[in-house]
């Protein structure tokens, strides 16, 4: 009996927090899954309701632990909190679509008192706030009737119900609470890991990597994410931004008239064909470079496998594998612009809009930041368009836009999921009985056939930016920021953030193929410069050294230049090739077998 009246008291114990505060549980509980509801969340994930769970009871818990003075008004503090934050995000997603996230925030933090005015006038006072108002007010008028009346209500009920059955639902109900609790808490461990990893970042380099297996399922996580976000990437700016006023150009020999930039995205080397894969995916490039105008270069690793952390590496003269952050360098096209260079940038990803993603935040904080983007481009794209031959478009609508000296910089969707959406439907090449692997169900190699139309796709893209220059004297350099796992060796697709850095995942994600076009009068003009293009492209690179490189080709003299990170310079010196900070590639697959050509 000693035994069955402690367990009583433990599931008692245990369970109070709920038993004191059930309509705080209850209504905190719902604001979020009504949430999931009105705002379209994918409400079939069991982890959003398990942690939703874990998130009450601990809310609970801590009421518990004040002192009773200041309990209800601390109580009657996270009501306001919770129904605040999602009344706003209900109204956001009622008038725009949008959810919280970094840009909304950052649009917010950069209002000012007049446009705040135009915003209220314009905005606010419509039937979507009253809709909003409605169902907000709705569920807060019964949360308050139970809280003042609830009470009494149950006391009511319990005095018509015996005292020994109310004992036993006493237990059960305390045994329901404490066992699914747990199962919550067991559930949910990694998620809340990796919620306390991200809040507890000073950097926004590993941004990326956190997030992908966080899922920030109330209005309350997206907003306090939001924030976090903005900070992390708040500080970088301030870095880059001083280090940016200070870029010297000493010279310009303008070695390269026109230099064309194109930044494919989420390309497997091995689902080339000019890489050796036995679907016909990259026709053109194979042509040109049987043709002797193109150069394959063999050995390029990437050290990140986010595009925005890909961008930053790239894009900076600060290389990974050196101390300190991307932002202590400085931006290369900011410098081709100060040389003298039009610089022009036809973006698919990092656009200005209120609905961006974490992932194009993190990219589009520093490049649509607006005085780092006026140091650095002269053209820049407003339209977003469905496929990347779209840029060819866009490049057209600036003929009066560019000067003697040019570095054109075009950045693909490429091959990112979903494939199927990343080429017209009417020049499919492959289905899935061109996939000839018994190892695979029909629905894979329908996304491996899926994946291999893109890539034919993006080959076809590229092929027609190199037919836009060539007349011209004219050098294009072709690279995707990273690689992407499409059933070769891991039984997926997509990039796995989270998963052990083996040969296997790194020869997807981080091992990425990089090519250089040379027109026919720039082969002319530089025999010799294209002849050392050819003789290094066997060489081990890494793409967080190629501003160096870029820099060469300009002929752009500079404090910021490295010769010893440049390829083609004869100092150059092969630094460690680091990926994402923590490994080194070459110890890594040094016992690996070498793709075959």
């Amino acid at each position: 009996m000693k035994i069955v009246g402690a367990f009583r008291k433990a599931l008692l114990w245990l369970s109070y927090p709920i038993r004191k505060n059930p309509f705080f549980f209850l209504f905190m509980y719902l604001l979020v899954v009504f949430s999931f509801y009105y705002e379209d969340l994918p409400t079939s994930e069991i982890l959003f309701y398990e942690g939703l769970f874990v998130d009450c009871y601990l809310l609970c818990s801590i009421l518990l632990l004040l002192p009773h003075k200041v309990r209800r008004p601390v109580k009657c503090l996270f009501y306001f909190i919770g129904y605040a934050v999602t009344y706003v995000e209900w109204f956001l997603y009622a008038r725009f679509w949008l959810r919280y996230t970094p840009t909304t925030i950052q649009l917010a933090l950069e209002t000012n008192q007049d446009e705040a005015s135009d915003f209220m006038h314009a905005y606010l006072w419509n039937g979507k706030l009253w809709e909003v108002t409605w169902m907000i007010g709705s569920i807060a008028i019964v949360n308050i009737f139970l809280e003042i009346y609830g009470s009494r209500i149950f006391r009511a009920i319990r005095k018509r119900v015996p005292s020994r059955p109310r004992s036993v639902l006493a237990m059960l109900f305390g045994l329901s609470c404490i066992s699914y609790t747990g199962y919550c808490l067991y559930t949910t461990r990694e998620d809340k890991k990796h919620f306390i990893e991200y809040f507890s970042l000073n950097g926004a380099e590993r941004i990326e990597r956190v997030m992908g297996p966080i899922r920030f399922y109330s209005p309350m996580y997206r907003l306090a994410y939001s924030f976090k976000f903005t900070q992390l990437t708040a500080g970088e700016v301030e870095v880059l931004r001083k280090n940016m006023h200070e870029i010297e150009v000493d010279s310009c020999s303008f070695t390269c008239p026109n230099i064309i930039f194109v930044i494919g995205e989420s390309y497997n080397k091995r689902h080339s064909q000019l890489y050796g894969y036995s679907n016909e995916t990259t026709p053109f490039m194979k042509k040109r470079f049987e043709r002797g105008e193109l150069i394959r270069f063999t050995d390029v690793v990437t050290p990140w496998n986010v595009t925005s952390n890909a961008f930053k590496s790239f894009l900076s003269t600060h290389s990974d594998d050196e101390s300190g952050l991307w932002a202590d360098g400085v931006l290369f096209p900011a410098l081709f612009k100060k040389a003298g260079y039009t610089v022009s940038f036809f973006t698919q990803q990092f656009m200005k809009s209120t609905r961006l993603a974490a992932a194009d935040f993190n990219g589009s904080f520093f490049l649509n930041d607006e005085e780092l983007d006026s140091l650095c481009f002269d053209v820049r794209n407003l339209t977003k368009w469905k496929l990347d031959g779209g840029l060819i478009k866009e490049y057209g609508k600036h003929t009066n836009d560019y000067g003697k000296y040019n570095l054109i910089i075009f950045h693909f969707i490429g091959q990112h999921v979903d494939y199927s959406q990343r080429f017209p439907q009417s020049e499919k090449q492959f289905i899935a009985n061109s996939i000839t692997r018994d190892d695979l169900t029909e629905k894979e190699k329908t996304i491996i056939a899926d994946y291999d139309n893109a890539t034919y796709y993006n080959d076809k893209v590229v092929n027609a930016i190199c037919s836009l220059f060539s007349e011209k004297d004219a050098i294009l350099v072709y690279m995707p920021d990273h690689g992407e796992e499409i059933y070769d060796e891991i039984r997926a697709f997509g990039r796995l953030h989270d998963a052990n850095m083996t040969p296997a995942l790194v020869r997807a994600e981080f091992e990425i193929p990089l090519v250089v076009w040379g027109s026919k009068t720039f082969r002319r003009k530089h025999r010799t410069l294209f002849k050392q293009l050819k003789a290094i492209s066997d060489k081990p690179f890494k793409t967080d050294d190629i501003a160096h490189f870029f820099l060469n080709l300009g002929g752009i003299q500079t404090p910021f230049y490295d010769k010893t990170r440049d390829w083609l310079s004869p100092d150059y010196i092969r630094h460690p090739r680091i990926l994402k900070h923590t490994l080194d590639y070459d110890s890594l697959m040094e016992k690996e077998p070498k793709m075959q050509f």
